[in-house]
């Protein structure tokens, strides 16, 4: 009995052992982790998270893309036409233009240099 109290307790640490967390953040594998990122970007008004926001209307998960498209609209007033649920081809010309915009604002503002 003990022995399989043993073996037992052996698998349920192997099992669990080997479980490593999700990695949080825009670069989890995990939709909902990128979901929560974006969620707390737009409440912290965090405009520096922009361009992670920008690559998650890339996502194929579309629960991502729509809270990625809402975070940026928060935090800049603006879509530039992007809708979440558009034709593939329709979003990734929406994404360029928010690759231009973003790039466009970069330029604007003064360099600490």
């Amino acid at each position: 009995m003990a022995r399989h109290a043993v073996w037992l307790w052996v698998g349920v640490v192997g099992f669990f052992g080997g479980c490593t967390p999700i990695p949080k953040g825009f670069d989890s594998p995990e939709p909902a982790a990128r979901i929560e990122a974006a969620l707390e970007a737009a409440d912290r008004g965090d405009r520096g998270a922009i361009p992670d926001l920008i690559g998650l209307l890339d996502s194929d998960d579309p629960a991502t893309r729509m809270v990625g498209i809402l975070a940026l609209e928060r935090l800049t007033g603006e879509t530039l036409g992007y809708d979440y649920a558009a034709a593939e081809g329709e979003r990734e010309a929406a994404v360029a233009r928010w690759v231009e915009w973003y790039a466009d604002l970069a330029d604007l503002e003064p360099d600490d240099g």
